[in-house]
């Protein structure tokens, strides 16, 4: 691993993440190079901020200054310009108020090159522009968010890893060589990164054997989305945010809860077709804002775990009525939802433990 440049502040890598990425990697460099500026974006728990660090890392002869920022607001942006131009000891740094920091640093990186600033968490990309310096020198920019749509540049979507990763993860982590179990879990897991991080957590802090966990899960999600306690970030804490915003838009928290309930991976437009286009598009427009749902051609996809987490904040009186219209549009699409009513109830009951 190359020395860290003269100015560092990124958080420490251990050489090994949950799995390797290197087609993501290739794909943020090849987009450093053409345009000086990657936004890494997908769903919460997906491993974009670690895969950030990583590239810094690995990265990190290229570069004299390598600079993590909070993204998430103008304020903790100023924050962070405030603490860099003090790192790179621009003239009267105590002095500056933060817009005056920012412009200083701004003008002093945009003049120079080797340098790689990271905005990690940014939920607007349009708050970042102000703090962007010019590329044209040789410096570079990774972002890290939810939202996708980043305009004039091209996004790298972090999706879940490949299964087999999954399996070799969790086998690796808990030490056992049940690999179907492990495989079922994944599977369960959606292969998330943060969700088979936690599951492997509770594994070690609890000696519960993979398949003893994975029957647990299958009974109980979402009360083990929300363990260990001691783990930093949850799954069930990971989304709060971006499902505090979606259920602020009527239409956006109505399409999301169907949703919740359609068992299909690839739920069909034509499935949503008793919809108001206009309200159904401004739903998916909300939702791509925090990665909450993909948008294919014909079909659109919630990841299964974000299904459990929303259904189990609903209300029972909610959950009934969604369950009955996903019902209608399973059975007008020729496919039933699975199990018995008692089997359906208690898979979406919120769990009082």
């Amino acid at each position: 691993m190359p020395p860290p440049p003269g100015i560092w502040s990124v958080p420490a890598w251990t050489g090994r993440n949950l799995a390797s990425r290197e087609d993501l990697l290739a794909e943020i460099g090849a987009a450093l190079a053409r345009r000086g500026m990657a936004p890494l974006c997908g769903l919460g728990g997906t491993g974009k901020t670690m895969l950030a660090i990583e590239y810094a890392h690995r990265n990190a002869s290229a570069y004299d200054t390598v600079f993590l920022i909070d993204g998430q607001s103008p304020a903790t942006m100023d924050a962070g310009f405030v603490a860099l131009a003090a790192e790179l000891r621009l003239p009267d740094h105590e002095q500056l108020d933060p817009a005056r920091a920012a412009a200083a640093v701004r003008n002093r990186l945009g003049r120079r090159g080797r340098w790689l600033l990271l905005f990690d968490g940014v939920r607007d990309p349009s708050e970042v522009e102000p703090y962007v310096p010019s590329v044209s020198h040789g410096g570079h920019i990774l972002a890290t968010s939810q939202n996708p749509i980043w305009r004039g540049l091209t996004t790298v979507t972090v999706r879940g890893i490949e299964r087999g990763e999954s399996v070799a993860f969790l086998l690796r982590r808990t030490g056992e060589t049940d690999a179907e179990s492990a495989d079922a879990l994944a599977e369960e897991l959606g292969d998330l990164p943060l969700a088979l991080a936690q599951a492997g957590a509770y594994i070690e802090e609890t000696g519960r054997p993979l398949a003893e966990y994975l029957a647990l899960f299958r009974q109980r999600p979402a009360a083990l989305l929300e363990r260990p306690v001691s783990f930093p970030v949850t799954v069930a804490t990971a989304w709060e945010s971006a499902l505090a915003a979606v259920f602020s838009h009527q239409a956006a928290a109505e399409l999301l809860s169907l949703c919740s309930f359609l068992p299909m991976d690839q739920i069909p437009r034509r499935a949503l077709s008793e919809y108001d286009p206009l309200a159904l598009d401004d739903a998916i427009a909300m939702l791509r804002l925090h990665s909450l749902i993909e948008v294919r051609p014909h079909a659109l996809s919630v990841h299964r775990l974000v299904k459990i987490v929303v259904r189990n904040q609903l209300r029972r009186d909610d959950r009934r009525q969604w369950m009955e219209a996903a019902r209608r549009i399973v059975q007008a699409s020729g496919r039933f939802l699975p199990g018995t009513e008692e089997e359906r109830e208690g898979r979406t009951e919120p769990d009082s433990g």
